[in-house]
């Protein structure tokens, strides 16, 4: 997708890129949002007698789970894509809304990372539709971000040097992700002790 809604391929649809990503983003925090706050319902419904030192003690062996996951290299199953006939099928707030949509709602596109469903996990022990909404909303925010990584894209010559980029540091994001698995969990272990 970040090939997609470039700023040289909407150029060539005879889009703006920004208006675009902007559809993006405001469907990725919705789709996000929405997910987190049924989670999180669902969370309240199934809470009963667990406490929040529990819950805080799942989330932290979920967390150290996801890091010690996405270290090993091993994949997730799934490999759906966006459906990129929407580029040409629909104008671009349609499409930058839909794709955000799947990208918020987290496991209607391809899962690349145990930061996922620890995502989803972390909605649920919440036990609040508020408070799964919250952490749904910051997810799909985190993901639409991503499409900022494609701002300088002008020419072909742009792109290529992206995807390598994206390349070359790819081990190093892998990392990242798994060091935020790993503070998630730290943090949930931390606050389960102080309760």
């Amino acid at each position: 997708m970040l090939t997609s809604i470039s700023p040289l391929g909407e150029r060539a649809r005879g889009n703006r890129w920004w208006l675009t990503v902007g559809w993006l983003a405001l469907g990725a925090v919705l789709g996000g949002a929405a997910v987190g706050a049924a989670l999180g319902a669902l969370g309240q419904a199934l809470a009963g007698s667990s406490g929040d030192r529990a819950r805080l003690v799942v989330l932290a062996g979920a967390g150290l789970a996801a890091a010690f996951w996405d270290m090993s290299g091993l994949r997730l199953p799934g490999r759906r894509q966006v459906n990129e006939d929407w580029l040409v099928a629909y104008r671009s707030w349609v499409y930058g809304a839909g794709f955000g949509l799947q990208l918020g709602a987290a496991v209607a596109t391809v899962v690349n990372t145990a930061l996922v469903p620890l995502f989803m996990l972390a909605a649920l022990l919440a036990g609040g539709t508020a408070s799964g909404l919250v952490i749904g909303a910051a997810f799909g925010a985190a993901r639409a971000a991503s499409m900022a990584l494609g701002v300088r894209v002008r020419t072909t010559d742009d792109l290529r040097l992206l995807h390598r980029r994206m390349d070359r540091h790819a081990d190093r994001a892998r990392r990242v992700g798994a060091g935020a698995a790993a503070g998630l969990g730290c943090a949930a272990a931390v606050s389960g002790l102080t309760l």
